[in-house]
């Protein structure tokens, strides 16, 4: 969408196929990379597809509920490649199902035909519609050939249809899954940005760094903290990143350190000092003997933890 930037973006494991993005409408956005994903695919909703020289055409689920219009600043998929975890402007951690039927759902792209048989039985046939616009049904009109009982028909009036015809069926309204929040995580100081939130993983835990001087051990079955990691002395923890062996906690900051935390203590166990700014990334290596880090003024020191 024209106007709208985005703060970060994170591919969805195990393959990639979809990636979010944390924007600053305070808005997280979801595209498909592949058509036919279950997302909507073929050009739908959900999907990323490349026009060649005429650009790209994008449409993104949309997942709304950080607050009072303050970005998205981080996010991370859980392993499952379903959950997904945000943190924003507004001070909250929010944990999304994104293949949930959400309040901001949408009516599915389908056409209703329903009608009654002398029997007393009826009959729904659905039409799919392969386009990812939105619905304009047409008033709806009715029939009564041969003198049998009337039948109400609506039809959507875009893209080809591909009639699916099902016995018994009842006329509800479809949705399109369209991601829902699950909850919302408050334990930063009132008012103060959220960094940074990563999943372990384990997909259990989480951690999270705010501009409140402390990063913050979560769960995902419970509304408070279990550890509170308090050291660094500037006020803004700019990134979080878990150890491998989930064991340590890194975090970087403005005061130019990166810190490494016991997770069953809370204590502080490595200070990885050098870098010449404050540090605005932190990861550390698949085998967990290094750590990097990427400052303010594009520098990044290697330390190894060991």
């Amino acid at each position: 969408e024209s106007g709208v930037g985005i703060s970060c973006a994170r591919l969805c494991p195990p393959d990639g196929r979809r990636v979010a993005a944390g924007c600053d409408d305070a808005a997280v956005r979801i595209w498909s990379m592949m058509d036919g994903d279950d997302t909507g695919g073929g050009g739908g909703k959900g999907s990323v597809d490349n026009d060649g020289d005429d650009g790209v055409r994008e449409s993104a689920h949309v997942l709304l509920g950080h607050k009072n219009g303050f970005p998205v600043f981080d996010c991370d998929w859980n392993r499952d490649g379903r959950t997904l975890i945000s943190a924003g402007g507004d001070g909250a951690v929010r944990i999304w199902d994104t293949a949930a039927v959400g309040p901001y759902g949408r009516l599915a792209n389908v056409t209703k035909k329903t009608s009654s048989h002398a029997a007393g039985l009826a009959s729904v046939s659905l039409t799919a519609v392969a386009t990812g616009g939105a619905v304009n049904a047409s008033a709806p009109t009715q029939s009564n050939a041969g003198g049998g009982t009337p039948s109400t028909t609506t039809t959507a009036t875009s893209g080809s249809r591909h009639p699916l015809n099902v016995p018994g069926s009842r006329s509800d309204s479809l949705v399109e899954a369209s991601g829902a929040a699950i909850t919302a995580y408050w334990g930063h100081s009132p008012s103060s940005p959220v960094w940074s939130v990563r999943f372990a993983p384990s997909g259990y835990y989480f951690a999270s760094g705010g501009s409140d001087r402390t990063a913050r051990i979560w769960t995902t079955d419970r509304p408070a903290p279990v550890r509170i990691l308090s050291g660094h002395v500037s006020p803004n923890i700019n990134s979080v990143d878990w150890h491998p062996n989930v064991n340590y906690l890194l975090t970087g900051g403005d005061d130019r350190t990166v810190r490494m935390w016991d997770v069953q203590t809370g204590r502080c166990v490595r200070l990885l000092g050098g870098a010449r700014d404050g540090v605005n990334l932190v990861r550390a290596c698949p085998s967990g003997r290094y750590v990097a880090g990427g400052g303010h003024d594009g520098v990044g020191p290697p330390w190894g933890p060991g």
